[in-house]
């Protein structure tokens, strides 16, 4: 079909062969080459048609954007706007990530623009298709279209109207050259910038901006908004654009004093340290980020993977529990040997032990943890004792319960509260126990599994309480309540380990079937299920950075992004079985706890 441009023309659909309009006798060639094959759209002063070059032997496509102009003369703000948009596509358009101008003239009253088509679907289109953006995509789009402005800003110009109507996923068989074609195993789909119409100049002698308000409202800075657009306007309507993908909500909900409603509206996880990164985005000019580059770097440290050990800790037989400090000074863990160990972390020797044999526990060490307040530490033992101790005397401060209040089987695992006035207990005995710290007193026993109870994790809110064990389910509870709220299945094995994500939001469970599954806990949806070489003894989540750390039984030490899936690496922590792990409350420190005795302190190599 050829379609006239004859902006009067009543019926502007004609056959291919023709020349001309057999309805208002219009010539359907533009400038002799240029044939419109599809309407695709209309603003308020100009038109926009998919046409082919008949001038090459290919006949490439192209996008005509046409002008439309009166006897009087056009609007003089969007002829200039016109113009403008053509200047910048040619100053820009050698990016590969920005489409090329082809041709800029005026004809038959109308001025013409003509670029590179650009064949794929829009972000806007992507969002109402599929939904809300996962991690994995939000850093896709965030590090092609940052890279695209560093060029942008490099040539002293400022895009204005950044949104998802306004980036175009193009398809990866429109743009491959001969040397990406070689490396097929790097394609993928490519995010184009377009929409320059609104992009100005600035003088390179001065930080000033625009006096003409202009972009979409919804996603322009509050300076843009006044007049004076500057670069980091633009980081800031990627931002909002990074939080409508993310949350599929109406960003004017956002200027209504509404600034952090977002967080609680995301579709799916993000992690913590991706969502600051979002955050400073949009945050007052003061306090945004200043270029594309630093963002693009603190999105390559977003996962630190690479860790060196830097202290050896000894005196525990086969361990089982390590934990850190919240000041990451002092790490404690137990093993088989019933002996609870305290080190100073820089300090000699092999650590002071808890207790004595009057104080002290009658059988194996299965959990430790260390209070919020770093000054008192618990304990679980095979012999069905929970035991709270003061960390500058080392000495036994109480037992939690009495004799008839105690779990009737090993207590396998603890996690305490992130306020500190609650303890959860998991047991041989099948039972999950609530226990007030302070007093000492059970509060609740959590009754529903058929089998030991392996694990327990409360989540950083304090909303849920999971469990697991040897009848391979995850246990959701209800901490307010200690009502059951979900059961989760498809573990194969006994699930040896639990870790609440520290949004609260994304629960790992680790199984001796070589898995660790990803839920979500508000949904309680199979997120992913990451597959091991060996049995999974123990996992961690970094508390900042989208990192988790799975500890197998051949000794290897496996990093994942726990949002985007992605193994990150692997390596060789002991000489056996990683039975613990733990980060500091800072993530600065990382540390294994191994059944070839042995404690090891990590820290990110820089």
């Amino acid at each position: 079909m050829s379609f006239c441009f004859n902006p009067r023309c009543a019926k502007p659909k004609n056959p291919d062969s023709n020349n001309f309009c057999q309805n208002c006798g219009s010539k359907l060639l533009l400038r002799e080459r240029y044939r419109a094959v599809k309407f695709i759209g209309k603003g308020t002063y100009s038109r926009t048609f998919l046409a082919i070059d008949e001038d090459l032997p290919s006949k490439p496509a192209c996008a005509i954007k046409q002008l439309l102009l009166t006897s009087q003369g056009n609007d003089k703000q969007a002829s200039r706007q016109f113009k403008r948009e053509a200047m910048q596509l040619d100053l820009l358009g050698k990016h590969p990530q920005i489409p090329q101008l082809l041709a800029y003239f005026t004809q038959d009253n109308a001025r013409y623009l003509v670029q590179e088509w650009i064949e794929g679907k829009t972000l806007a289109a992507e969002l109402a298709e599929t939904g809300g953006f996962s991690e994995s995509k939000i850093i896709e789009l965030l590090e092609d279209i940052l890279t695209v402005l560093k060029f942008v800003h490099g040539q002293s110009a400022i895009h204005r109207d950044i949104k998802p109507a306004n980036i175009i996923r193009r398809k990866t068989k429109s743009f491959l050259n001969e040397f990406e074609e070689k490396d097929l195993a790097k394609r993928r789909d490519r995010l184009v910038l377009v929409g320059f119409g609104s992009s100005k100049l600035l003088p390179r002698t001065s930080p000033g901006g625009s006096s003409t308000i202009i972009g979409s409202a919804e996603y322009a800075a509050p300076e843009q908004l006044s007049g004076q657009a500057v670069f980091a306007s633009d980081l800031y309507s990627l931002g909002m654009t990074c939080i409508q993908l993310i949350t599929e909500m109406d960003l004017f909900s956002l200027a209504q004093g509404e600034e952090g409603l977002w967080k609680s509206r995301m579709v799916r996880p993000i992690s913590v340290r991706l969502v600051e990164i979002i955050e400073k985005m949009v945050q007052p000019l003061t306090g945004r980020y200043t270029s594309a580059t630093a963002i693009l770097e603190d999105l390559a440290s977003l996962q630190p993977i690479a860790w060196d050990c830097v202290e050896i800790l000894t005196g525990v037989e086969r361990v089982r529990c390590v934990a850190v400090s919240p000041d990451a000074r002092v790490v404690v863990g137990g093993g088989e040997d019933s002996q609870v160990k305290l080190w100073d972390l820089g300090g000699q020797g092999g650590g002071d032990s808890l207790g004595n044999w009057m104080s002290g526990h009658s059988g194996g060490i299965q959990a430790v943890a260390f209070a919020p307040d770093g000054q008192q530490i618990l304990t679980g033992s095979s012999d069905r004792s929970i035991k709270v101790w003061d960390r500058g005397t080392r000495k036994c401060v109480r037992s939690l319960g009495d004799w008839f209040a105690k779990h009737s089987g090993p207590v396998n695992a603890l996690a305490i509260s992130a306020n500190g006035q609650f303890v959860v207990s998991g047991s041989q005995d099948a039972t999950v126990r609530v226990w007030n710290l302070a007093k000492g007193k059970s509060l609740a026993t959590l009754s529903g599994h058929l089998a030991w109870v392996e694990c327990v994790a409360i989540a950083s809110n304090y909303r849920y309480i999971a469990s697991g064990g040897g009848d391979r389910e995850v246990k959701l509870w209800d901490a307010e309540s200690g009502k059951l709220t979900a059961t989760l299945t498809g573990h194969e094995d006994t699930v040896q380990a639990l870790a609440f994500g520290p949004d609260g939001e994304v629960l790992a469970s680790a199984s001796r079937d070589r898995t660790v599954v990803l839920w979500q806990v508000s949904t309680t949806e199979r997120l992913a299920t990451l597959t091991h070489r060996e049995s999974i003894e123990a996992i961690a989540f970094h508390p900042r950075s989208p990192l988790l750390v799975a500890g197998d039984r051949a000794g290897c030490a496996v990093l994942w992004n726990p949002y985007t899936f992605a193994k990150l690496g692997e390596f060789s922590a002991h000489q056996a079985a990683v039975t613990a792990l733990a980060f500091a409350p800072d993530g600065t420190i990382l540390v294994s706890g191994s059944s070839d005795s042995s404690v090891k302190v990590w820290k990110l190599a820089r």
